[in-house]
């Protein structure tokens, strides 16, 4: 465990906040990123076999799973669930992919935790939110194209683009906006912890 911490998804608000925010603007009509949410559920998936899911569960709790393509090893899920709390979900069969790597997060946490089997770099990689301006940025210019004059412009214009696709259609938005929990008076899904 000397690796503890560095190959770990961003705490889940970040992640959820972030990919939440991407999900409303895809919703809205944006350029297409992956995010996608379904009630306390947030999902990536970029098309070609990495993806990943967190789910956010009462009590602060939360539980990411997922595989990155390029730099994960798909693991078993009883390996990934070894020593894991009683409240993580063991129903696996929701998810039709392969796994790499399950981590969760408790109330007070300052890092994920996980099995003892050694950590998964694609968790980071697949998980990581702070690419997500990047992902933006270049989803944007593949429709500029190589106009000279626009590209010179192109990144102060790219805050004024994304609030123009944030109203392609406004009602959609707003609306995955509030059941993410990201609008005032709203508040983020939690699933009931059973155990």
């Amino acid at each position: 465990m000397a690796e503890r911490g560095r190959h770990l998804p961003p705490p889940p608000d970040h992640t959820w906040v972030v990919g939440s925010l991407a999900a409303a603007l895809e919703e809205g009509g944006g350029p297409g990123l992956g995010y996608r949410r379904a009630g306390a559920c947030l999902e990536y998936d970029d098309g070609s076999g990495t993806h990943w899911q967190l789910v956010r569960l009462a009590g602060g709790r939360a539980v990411v799973t997922g595989f990155d393509v390029d730099y994960s090893e798909e693991r078993d899920p009883a390996e990934l669930l070894a020593g894991a709390p009683g409240w993580l979900p063991r129903d696996w069969s929701g998810l039709t992919e392969r796994i790499a790597f399950c981590y969760w997060w408790e109330h007070g946490a300052d890092e994920w935790s996980y099995a003892s089997c050694p950590p998964d770099r694609g968790a980071k990689v697949t998980g990581s939110p702070y690419d997500v301006e990047e992902r933006l940025f270049e989803r944007v210019w593949e429709r500029v194209g190589d106009d000279g004059e626009v590209a010179r412009e192109f990144t102060p214009q790219l805050d004024a683009l994304l609030d123009a696709a944030r109203y392609v259609r406004p009602a959609a938005a707003l609306a995955a906006a509030e059941g993410a929990g990201l609008t005032p008076g709203s508040r983020r899904p939690e699933l009931p912890v059973t155990a």
